[in-house]
């Protein structure tokens, strides 16, 4: 494998905690060799979900499925090492089982190979 090898994409179930940081959900994705921390903001076209109780709904569905649902996390594999990863909103939206969840936008992320704060 070269300096610019082409990455490679693995699915993998995780476990998950959900926390909220300044009233905005966080996930940290981990299967016990790393941990994925994922910051959301809500789309702006769905900010009617603070108004509605959707949001306290969507966090609400994503508390109760800790520890309990494993989600799906896209490593990005370079040289045979993982470098990345994405959590696709849809997909968490499918296996917690609240349509809202996609309504999440990305807005900040951490990859790390110890427990961390998120």
């Amino acid at each position: 494998m070269g300096l610019f090898s082409k990455a490679e994409y693995m699915s993998v179930l995780m476990d998950f905690k959900f926390r909220e940081s300044d009233g905005l959900p966080c996930i940290q994705a981990t299967d016990g060799v790393y941990y994925c921390n994922a910051y959301y903001a809500i789309t702006t076209k769905a900010y009617s979900m603070w108004e509605d109780g959707r949001y306290e709904r969507a966090a609400k569905a994503l508390k109760e499925a800790e520890g309990k649902i494993r989600i799906t996390v896209e490593l990005e594999i370079k040289n045979g090492i993982p470098v990345d990863f994405k959590i696709d909103p849809k997909k968490l939206a499918s296996a917690i089982g609240n349509k809202d969840i996609e309504n999440f936008e990305l807005c900040g992320w951490g990859f790390f190979d110890k427990p961390t704060e998120f």
